[in-house]
């Protein structure tokens, strides 16, 4: 198991997730990718364009990549983040193709983006080529 992808938007779910791929690179020897995805969302109806929403996101998973970051290199881990734009669910499994295993906490930061977009983790999990491992 050459290389781990961790799903990350700084939750606790995802933390969990991140500790549980660095446990595993540990004993492989494996390099992790952290992504973080900052979805499209627009809030036209009450006045809040796209690009405003979308830098909110970016500079809070900025922040918590950084954060990522920190953690790999403490434990010792190889490792690099990554933030890309676009339908969380889509964009994890495009991307995830390079990948040996997904790895991902088994909720979202939030109930209004489960509501919003459904289970980033349920998708991801019915939809990727590679093996995906939940993490409660």
């Amino acid at each position: 198991m050459e290389r781990i992808l961790v799903c990350f938007d700084g939750s606790d779910w995802s933390k969990r997730a991140l500790e549980k791929a660095i446990e595993i690179a540990q004993k492989f020897g494996s390099h992790i990718t952290v992504l973080s995805v900052v979805p499209k969302v627009c809030f036209l109806e009450i006045g809040v364009d796209c690009a405003t929403v979308e830098g909110i996101f970016k500079a809070e998973f900025e922040g918590n990549l950084k954060r990522a970051q920190q953690i790999l290199e403490e434990k010792g881990v190889k490792g690099e983040t990554v933030i890309l734009e676009g339908i969380p669910a889509d964009v994890i499994v495009d991307f995830a193709t390079n990948f040996d295993l997904i790895v991902m906490g088994s909720k979202g930061k939030d109930a209004t983006e489960r509501t919003l977009f459904g289970s980033v983790t349920q998708k991801v999990a019915a939809n990727a080529t590679k093996s995906v491992l939940i993490v409660r």
